[in-house]
């Protein structure tokens, strides 16, 4: 599908802002949460990061069936009620009193998140574009929604601070609300590319290569690990003694170093192999993890 210039730029300036607002309240917001929902549920951090691993699972889950739904009618009507589904789990999140009633929530959040996310943008805009400008719109608006940690994280942590966890829950959710409902309304439309592939004929293929699956096991490992570190950073930050705004903002590091790497590796591909820049990448990350507990007690440690 060749699409119209002006109907693209909006499209990729809607998808780029509920991206970065998407995964910055659906997601990373909940790292902040950890500590306050800790004490006032009278529940531990495993208890709680399990309600977050259930909403990923749950859209995971769901994921197929947002697929079916994507191929046949477009992403407008399902974004857009992905988004008001989205607030109304945040404002429901805001009133739980016990651990079940955050699971059923996180449950709802899951489904919700498969609407929204990177997902389901990416789908509207494989079927928005031709192949020529299709990569450069996926890099616009990750670039841009790369930014959603180092906006939310602190945001969510000085909302916290200033009038409590419960508050902040609803702010979010007005504001989130009010940005994603109607720019996925006005600017994704429900149009589709033909499909001209035999798409089970592509997996089963997959399927059946060794270096299929050794790169599922690689990105499996890698993916775990960073989610770990980027839902429970800001609660260990503030256990190795950083105050709760700094350590949110810290953790904020995450998104604009990300869009760094995404732009430097971009560059690095046209002199090296894929393959290469992806494992040294992988490298400096587990260096990372590793010199966290070492030099993260002081300010210049837990920065860098």
């Amino acid at each position: 599908m060749i699409a119209q210039p002006t109907s693209s730029v909006r499209l990729i300036g809607a998808l780029a802002i509920t991206q970065t607002a998407g995964y910055g309240v659906l997601y990373y917001a909940f790292s902040v949460f950890i500590p306050p929902m800790s004490r006032d549920l009278h529940v531990g951090v495993a208890q709680l990061t399990g309600a977050l691993t259930l909403a990923v699972l749950v859209s995971g889950m769901v994921a197929p069936a947002v697929g079916h739904w994507l191929d046949r009618h477009g992403g407008r009507v399902l974004m857009t009620a992905g988004s008001a589904l989205g607030a109304l789990s945040l404002l429901a999140w805001s009133q739980v009193t016990s651990l079940v009633q955050l699971y059923l929530v996180c449950g709802v959040l899951g489904v919700a998140s498969a609407m929204v996310l990177y997902e389901a943008a990416f789908a509207v805009i494989v079927a928005w574009f031709d192949a020529a400008r299709r990569a450069r719109a996926l890099l616009a608006v990750t670039v841009v929604a790369g930014f959603a940690s180092s906006i939310f994280l602190p945001l969510t942590g000085l909302l916290v601070e200033v009038y409590g966890w419960r508050r902040a829950l609803v702010a979010l959710a007005a504001g989130y609300a009010l940005v994603a409902v109607p720019l996925h309304w006005l600017a994704v439309r429900s149009r589709r590319a033909p499909v001209h592939v035999d798409r089970r004929e592509i997996v089963g293929a997959a399927l059946r290569e060794r270096p299929f699956w050794l790169l599922v096991s690689a990105f499996l490992a890698q993916t775990g690990a960073l989610a770990v570190m980027g839902v429970l950073l800001v609660t260990y930050l503030i256990v190795l003694g950083h105050p709760p705004v700094f350590a949110a903002s810290v953790a904020g590091l995450l998104g604009v170093l990300s869009v760094t790497g995404r732009l430097v590796t971009t560059g690095l591909q046209a002199r090296w192999p894929v393959a290469l820049i992806t494992a040294a990448m992988f490298a400096l990350q587990g260096l990372a993890a590793v010199l966290l507990p070492l030099v993260g007690r002081s300010t210049a440690g837990a920065v860098g």
